[in-house]
């Protein structure tokens, strides 16, 4: 976006700090196959769950400036698609056949090439023939792009719940978040069957994320209707109640989380502080750094494997990626949004945020 357009809240360095946390928390995972956290949650999970958070705040406003079905799907699809599908296929056609053990000819004409592309439309493929193998997560290539598909499931939820009443409603995401909670956590805590895989993805990932997104939409509606909604004292309410409820019961905190930590996120992220209100003056970089980043990791650790997790020179590789990604790909989309001057980009409210790279599963 142009500086012309830019927004003096905080959003823009809140989702790169989110972006950070998530590839800091993957480089653990990917190195040791663990790694540090905070609630007792990975740092990977809680960067996931503030995008998630963001998400539903921006979206649910989306919806409510323009309640027009075509015009929703389009900004959705304009943020979310040119980036991925430059991605998989730099992926694909340009790392896989360099970094391969495969002869070139072999790597091409191997199936496994062509399912990788599968990306494209969030069905979930890990593997290239001949890539990193022998390495941790069995040689993923991109393990943070199984977050995309219940990301946009969520966007769709936002005009069908809105189908109840033409605009979003306060009872219809309670009910979205609570039951999706319910189920999520009792898919963690009370199943112990095969799990349940939709679209390629274990349904019980995507449920407990879900809330997040739907209590960002929810605090969205209350903050229009209740002044002075969002308070410093009651966001540092909700951090202090996420460390004593992780102290006591561990996993069991998320439903503690669920509520607050989209308060805390919103709090924060409606604000703006000098300097970091700044932070996205050259454009928005999160969704390029989660969509290079752990095909990056892998590299590095590949090269580096002695080492301690190298997480400065990740970040340093990864950015000119976001960057490049951004200017050449993804704000030449979003010109494209509906509505939008020629030389003017997406309104950042009203475009979904960046997802961050997967989290850690819930287990570790």
């Amino acid at each position: 976006m142009t500086t012309q357009t830019h927004r003096k809240n905080n959003f823009d360095f809140l989702r790169l700090f989110a972006a950070g946390m998530v590839i800091y928390g993957h480089g653990w995972v990917l190195a040791t196959n663990a790694g540090p956290g905070f609630w007792g949650v990975p740092f990977a999970r809680i960067g996931l769950d503030i995008f998630f958070a963001i998400s539903g705040y921006m979206v649910t406003g989306s919806w409510q400036r323009t309640p027009n079905l075509r015009l929703f799907l389009a900004k959705r699809a304009l943020r979310i698609f040119p980036g991925l599908i430059a991605c998989v296929l730099a992926t694909a056609y340009v790392l896989g056949p360099r970094l391969s053990s495969l002869p070139l000819r072999d790597y091409l004409y191997n199936g496994n090439v062509v399912k990788y592309l599968q990306n494209i439309w969030l069905f979930q493929r890990l593997y290239l023939p001949g890539v990193f193998e022998g390495m941790r997560m069995n040689g993923a290539v991109n393990g943070s792009l199984w977050s995309l598909f219940p990301e946009v499931l969520c966007y769709l939820t936002v005009p069908l719940l809105a189908l109840l009443a033409w605009r979003p409603r306060l009872w219809t995401l309670g009910v979205g978040a609570a039951l999706a909670g319910v189920v999520g956590m009792w898919l963690f805590y009370g199943y112990d069957g095969q799990p349940f895989v939709f679209y390629h993805t274990d349904i019980k990932y995507m449920l407990v994320q879900v809330p997040f997104f739907f209590i960002g939409g929810l605090y969205r509606l209350l903050g229009d209707r209740i002044p002075n909604f969002y308070r410093a004292d009651f966001a540092i309410l909700g951090y202090s109640l996420n460390w004593m409820v992780a102290s006591w019961y561990s996993w069991w905190n998320l439903p503690i989380e669920w509520m607050t930590l989209p308060y805390m996120v919103l709090c924060f992220g409606r604000g703006s502080m000098p300097v970091i209100r700044r932070a996205g003056r050259f454009g928005d970089f999160s969704y390029g750094m989660y969509l290079y980043a752990f095909p990056v990791q892998q590299i590095v650790l590949a090269a580096m494997s002695r080492n301690e997790y190298p997480i400065i020179t990740c970040m340093v590789l990864t950015l000119p990626l976001a960057v490049l990604s951004w200017h050449l790909v993804e704000a030449p989309a979003l010109r494209w949004k509906p509505g939008v001057a020629p030389k003017i980009l997406s309104d950042r409210a009203d475009a979904p945020t960046a997802q961050p790279p997967a989290s850690a599963p819930l287990s570790q």
